[in-house]
């Protein structure tokens, strides 16, 4: 019997919650002093709330692309409504209403918006890519940072496109290299869409890719130099292809910052990238492991330890993917640092036998601290090898 009653109770408790609490049946007021801020894809709209005490909420319908209708709506509370999405600049109506508590609706209220040139064009009006070693250089500028995805097809040899390589990015200043194709001549198409399918058109070009290998770590070997650091790890296990055992570069705790190391990488290349592991047993992107770090190339070093005969190919700075504050992890960031974090050399670089690292910083000592050590446990190179 207690079981019937509190079913009972139970769905007469529902059924209540259907019905809206205050029903007058009288529609509430209609927005008033309707004010559009058109904005890049987006329009800003802002209003005088009626002044029923009932208010709920300010719908807006109204159709971001042609045909397909839409519907956004706002807070009581708020007094502007922000509509995204479009992808054209034509002059698009939006119609807004009060509701109440009840679900009364007020008279509609109609206001033109026409939105400015739309993020996904912007960009892709800025959007260039190069060949560069295996692969291609993706170039753009983001203005306004809105979310977008770059996607790279290639053409395959009966002519299909295929999708190879996207980059999901909010960037002002966007970047990014395609890589893993070989140095044949390859068709190129490269778009931009956002969230809400919004596509550009599809640039397209036929590059012949860089060639670029993998220098053999086999044949590399320490060169001590005056002025390097000293460490209390193996250096030579920086390029044993471990990229998990604590060995490698480690400089002592009161060794401070700038420290250096110098590697003769047994050939001479024109180096393309390189990938560097720190460690990554739950200290990620913290304590000792390298943060900034300057990479220097030479083919006839100063025995003396000066930098006369190198030249500064690059400076670095190792992000951590996630942003979030040390001691926080995402998976991301666990990933990347047991991928490697890969790092470009310019392409106009020099030839170059001998690299120096300088570790400018970690991730808890700052540049010219006279303490903290400095971590790596594993180095990588590709380029293009001098027969």
């Amino acid at each position: 019997m207690f079981l019937i009653c509190s079913c009972f109770l139970f769905s007469c408790k529902q059924d209540a919650q259907r019905v809206p609490i205050e029903n007058d049946g009288v529609a509430p007021g209609t927005v008033s002093d309707v004010r559009v801020e058109n904005l890049h894809g987006a329009a800003k709209i802002t209003y005088t709330l009626p002044s029923d005490i009932d208010l709920l909420y300010i719908q807006a319908d109204y159709e971001r692309q042609k045909g397909v209708k839409s519907q956004q709506k706002a807070s009581f509370v708020d007094n502007t409504m922000l509509l995204q999405g479009f992808g054209d600049t034509m002059t698009h109506e939006v119609t807004l209403y009060a509701v109440d508590r009840g679900g009364n609706m007020s008279n509609p209220v109609t206001v033109d918006i026409k939105p400015l040139l739309s993020p996904v064009q912007q960009a892709y009006d800025s959007l260039s890519y190069e060949e560069d070693f295996g692969g291609i250089t993706v170039s753009f500028v983001n203005e306004t940072m809105a979310n977008l995805v770059i996607t790279v097809m290639v053409k395959d040899s009966t002519g299909e496109w295929t999708d190879y390589d996207k980059d999901y990015t909010g960037q002002q200043n966007g970047q990014f290299l395609v890589r893993g194709l070989a140095a044949v001549p390859t068709t190129f198409g490269v778009y931009i869409q956002d969230r809400w399918g919004n596509r550009s058109d599809t640039m397209i070009k036929t590059l012949v890719p860089l060639f670029e290998e993998e220098l053999d770590k086999t044949k590399f070997k320490v060169l001590p130099l005056d002025g390097d650091a000293k460490n209390t790890w193996t250096i030579s296990a920086l390029w044993d292809n471990n990229t998990t055992a604590l060995n490698g570069f480690h400089t002592e705790a009161s060794a401070g910052f700038p420290v250096s190391f110098t590697v003769d990488l047994g050939v001479t290349a024109k180096l393309s990238r390189l990938r560097t592991w720190q460690v990554h047993d739950g200290r990620e992107y913290s304590s000792g492991n390298i943060k900034e770090f300057e990479l220097w190339g030479s083919t006839v070093p100063d025995p003396t330890g000066s930098y006369d005969g190198w030249t500064l190919l690059a400076t670095y700075t190792i992000k951590k993917p996630s942003g979030l504050p040390v001691g926080q992890l995402s998976n991301e960031d666990i990933e990347t640092a047991a991928a490697g974090d890969e790092s470009v050399v310019p392409i106009d670089a020099p030839e170059i036998r001998y690299i120096r690292i300088k570790a400018l910083s970690s991730f808890d000592s700052p540049q010219n601290s006279r303490t903290g050590s400095a971590w790596l446990i594993e180095l990588s190179f590709w380029g293009q090898v001098e027969p």
